[in-house]
């Protein structure tokens, strides 16, 4: 019986350094990640800054070729920038020191702003992209910047994968409990196994770095739901199209 606790007590101390040293780990990425990311921000406010008074000709008048370079630093920039952002967002959700504001949130004027954002690639890639919100989708307490994030990233996604000519639909809805927001399309669908990895930021990387067309927006994107108290459920089949579900409590 001494054997056996002696052996027990010896698991369970190696169980508990390993787990501590994990969860070392876990900061130290944390850390590099986040100063990583303020580090990455001052050169490119720079560069963006630069490029904007150049555009504005406070160097001097600048020819047309010359401006639309000028102007496509400006669009990686701000792409470059958002990146970052999520980069950032994402590991801070994963530490559980996503900072979340609280106050009431218009969900039907949050959805309109966000299909206004992504219209113009849309209708760039020649989807139809239509909203239906119903009026019991009403408020929630919560970020207004957080969740409107959750749904571009949900849209953006949407368009992306699916094919010119798709449809993609923004609806809205809910109870007195909690609110839906349902983003869905036409498009090709996912396959179970694949759907399996989409909200693992890793796998996603690992994706990435094959050369799949692969983001962190569903990762981030759940993340941000689960932060008000909510949830985000994805339904897909292929050759049926793809559902995303964010549920929101109202409280």
């Amino acid at each position: 019986t001494m054997l056996d606790v002696t052996d027990s007590r010896r698991v369970e101390q190696v169980l508990r350094d390993r787990n501590e040293a994990l969860e070392q780990a876990d900061r130290v990425k944390t850390a590099f990640v986040t100063n990583m990311s303020y580090e990455l921000r001052t050169p490119l406010t720079t560069i963006a800054g630069f490029a904007e008074m150049m555009s504005a000709g406070y160097a001097g008048e600048i020819s047309e070729s010359a401006k639309e370079y000028v102007d496509g630093i400006l669009q990686s920039t701000n792409r470059l920038s958002m990146l970052i952002d999520n980069v950032l967002d994402l590991t801070q959700g994963e530490a559980g020191t996503l900072p979340i504001d609280r106050s009431p949130v218009d969900l039907a004027e949050l959805a309109k702003e966000s299909v206004a954002r992504i219209k113009g690639e849309a209708t760039a890639k020649g989807i139809d992209l239509a909203l239906s919100l119903h009026e019991t989708l009403g408020q929630v307490e919560g970020d207004s910047r957080r969740i409107g994030q959750a749904l571009d990233h949900l849209l953006e996604n949407a368009v992306c994968y699916s094919g010119r000519g798709a449809r993609v639909l923004l609806h809205g809805d809910g109870s007195a409990e909690s609110a839906r927001l349902v983003v869905s399309d036409n498009g090709p669908g996912i396959t179970v196994q694949r759907q399996a990895s989409l909200f693992d930021a890793a796998a996603r990387a690992e994706q990435a770095r094959n050369g799949e067309k692969a983001g962190i927006g569903l990762p981030l994107a759940k993340q941000l739901a689960e932060a008000h108290g909510g949830s985000l459920q994805l339904v897909s089949e292929p050759g049926q199209g793809t559902m995303a579900v964010i549920e929101l409590p109202r409280g």
